[in-house]
């Protein structure tokens, strides 16, 4: 990826989307639920023993996290083609 490479960015206008749910994605399962310090484990003190927590003890999405097709993504990436890149 670059000019003059495979990918050319001097003949192409590059777009890459992050699936959602996937390990290379922006979150996951595994994921830290937002709203907790991950930094202060005194803010988990507080957390419902129900929410999942990692071998950190740390809260994360767990099976709370909704499950993402790849219909899902398709549809997504085919949405940002038809509306936001013009």
């Amino acid at each position: 990826l670059g000019p003059g490479k495979a990918f050319d960015t001097d003949q192409y206008f590059i777009v890459c989307c992050n699936i959602l749910g996937s390990c290379y994605g922006s979150a996951g399962p595994e994921s830290l639920r937002p709203g907790y310090d991950e930094n202060n484990p005194e803010s988990h003190r507080n957390i419902s023993p129900k929410i999942p927590k990692n071998k950190q003890n740390q809260p994360i999405y767990g099976i709370d996290f909704p499950d993402v097709s790849v219909r899902d993504t398709v549809r997504l990436q085919l949405l940002l083609l038809k509306n936001e890149l013009k």
